[in-house]
C-alpha cells in the first residue's frame, strides 16, 4: 500500500507542475540556461543526509534521486523561479550478533522522501550551459521499519533484543535547503550536483531537458 501511495504521489506531482510548462516563454532576448517554460528531469544518487547509517554492522544503499523542475516564473531579477517535485529512496540495515546468547538481530529501514521544491536559478552570465541555483523543499519523510530475530524473548522488557523489537519510526514533514549547479554537456543532457541537508548532504547526477 505504501508503494502505491508513493507512485500516486509521483504522478500527482508531475500532473500539478506540467500545466505550468505552457506558460509563455521569457521575453529576455539574452539566452539563458534555465528560462521560463523550461522542463528538466534529474536522475542521481546521494550520500549523507537525515538517513545516513554507518559503523560496524551497518550496510546502506546509495540514495536514489528523481526530481522534476519547471521554469515557472521568468525575469525575476536576473533569474528564474522554478517549481518542481522530488522523490528519493535509500535503505539501511543493521545486524547484531550476541555471542553470549547466540541470538542475532536484523533491522531494516526503508526511507522514502516525497517533496515539493522551489529554486531560484540565477542567470548572472550569458552562458547557455551553466545553471546555478538555490532553493528549499517541503518534504514528507516516510520510514518503513522491520525487525527479525531468532531470540524468542525479544518481546520481553530487559531482553537485549527488546530495544529493537519495540522501536518505531513515525513519518514526518520537514523543510530543507539546498544549493546546486547544472552544466550541460550537450543541448539536452547535463550533469548536476547539490549540497544541502534533508534527503542528502551531497547528490550528483544527470539532467535531461524535456
Amino acid at each position: 500500500m505504501k508503494t502505491k501511495s508513493i507512485l500516486s504521489a509521483i504522478i500527482l506531482n508531475v500532473a500539478l507542475f506540467l500545466p505550468f510548462s505552457g506558460i509563455g516563454q521569457s521575453d529576455n532576448p539574452n539566452p539563458v540556461t534555465f528560462p521560463q517554460g523550461a522542463n528538466v528531469l534529474n536522475l542521481g544518487v546521494g550520500i549523507g543526509g537525515t538517513y545516513d547509517g554507518w559503523g560496524p554492522g551497518y550496510t546502506q544503499t546509495p540514495e536514489f534521486v528523481l526530481s522534476y523542475e519547471n521554469g515557472t516564473f521568468g525575469n525575476v531579477g536576473p533569474g528564474t523561479i522554478s517549481l518542481g517535485a522530488l522523490v528519493a529512496y535509500t535503505g539501511t540495515a543493521y545486524t547484531y550478533y550476541d555471542g553470549n546468547s547466540g541470538y542475532s538481530y536484523s533491522n531494516r529501514w526503508n526511507y522514502w522522501v516525497v517533496g515539493f521544491r522551489s529554486a531560484y536559478h540565477w542567470n548572472f552570465t550569458s552562458s547557455t550551459k551553466f545553471d546555478p541555483y538555490a532553493g528549499l523543499m517541503l518534504g514528507y519523510y516516510i520510514v518503513n521499519y522491520s525487525h527479525t530475530t531468532n531470540d524468542p524473548y525479544a518481546a520481553h522488557p530487559g531482553d537485549p533484543g527488546y530495544v529493537y523489537y519495540e522501536s518505531s519510526y513515525p513519518n514526518y514533514v520537514s523543510l530543507s535547503l539546498f544549493i546546486g549547479a547544472r552544466y550541460y554537456i550537450s543541448e539536452r543532457v547535463g550533469i548536476w550536483a547539490e549540497l544541502g541537508y534533508g534527503y542528502s548532504n551531497l547528490a550528483l547526477g544527470v539532467s535531461f531537458k524535456l
